[in-house]
C-alpha cells in the first residue's frame, strides 16, 4: 500500500479503521489520525479516535500485524469525509469547469 493514501484496516474483530497510511513494518501498520467507522440509520460515518471511549490519538497509531486482517484503499466518499474531518478542509465534488 502507497504510503500517504488514505486506507482502510479492517481488525480481526471486525472494526473498521480509516486513516492516512504511514508505514508498514514485519510488526504492524502505522496510521495517522485514524477514525473508527460507525454505521448508523443515516448511513456511514467516522468516529474521532479508534475506539468509542478511549481518548483519540494524538498523530500516529501503530497498530500491531496480530491486529489486522487486511488493509485496502478507502472509498472516496469516505476518504474526502476522512480529509475534512482531520483537516477542516472541505474536499469538493467533482464537476465540469469550464
Amino acid at each position: 500500500m502507497e504510503k500517504g493514501k488514505i486506507v482502510t484496516l479492517v481488525l480481526i474483530n471486525g472494526a473498521e479503521i480509516v486513516g492516512r497510511h504511514v508505514q508498514r513494518t514485519p510488526d504492524g501498520i502505522t496510521l495517522n489520525r485514524p477514525r473508527m467507522v460507525q454505521a448508523s440509520p443515516q448511513g456511514v460515518g467516522l468516529v474521532n479516535g479508534i475506539s468509542m471511549t478511549g481518548k483519540e490519538p494524538d498523530g500516529n497509531f501503530d497498530f500491531p500485524k496480530t491486529s489486522v486482517m487486511y488493509i485496502i484503499e478507502t472509498m472516496k466518499e469516505l476518504a474526502d469525509g476522512w480529509t475534512t474531518q482531520t483537516s477542516g478542509i472541505a474536499v469538493p465534488s467533482q464537476g465540469i469547469i469550464k
